[in-house]
């Protein structure tokens, strides 16, 4: 009866030792895939935030592009307008040169 309870202890002892064992390989592998999964998250969250930053700068650059292209043609039409003014007034001082030389 003595040898059945020791052999019961040690029993319980190697089971014991296993569901330790079990326990260290549980928690190995969760802290594994913790690393693993935080590890998808940042790169995860660094892709998402180099797209949000090139969507901002592609934003940005087409905003540029149209002020400038408002710009060329609010200019454009500013040089049309003092071209259209200067004609006017060549034609006007030729035509008093003109006047004064035949006159």
């Amino acid at each position: 009866m003595v040898k059945d309870i020791i052999d019961g202890i040690k029993s319980t002892e190697t089971r014991a030792a296993g569901i330790i064992e079990d326990a260290r390989k549980q928690k190995a592998d969760l802290i594994a895939k913790a690393k693993e999964d935080a590890r998808t998250i940042v790169q995860d969250a660094e892709a998402g935030g180099r797209e949000i930053v090139k969507a901002a700068l592609d934003r940005a650059k087409d905003e540029a592009a149209a002020k400038v292209e408002e710009i060329a043609a609010r200019e454009a039409k500013d040089l049309e307008a003092v071209r259209a003014e200067a004609s006017g007034r060549v034609n006007q001082a030729v035509e008093i040169i003109i006047k004064k030389m035949t006159g």
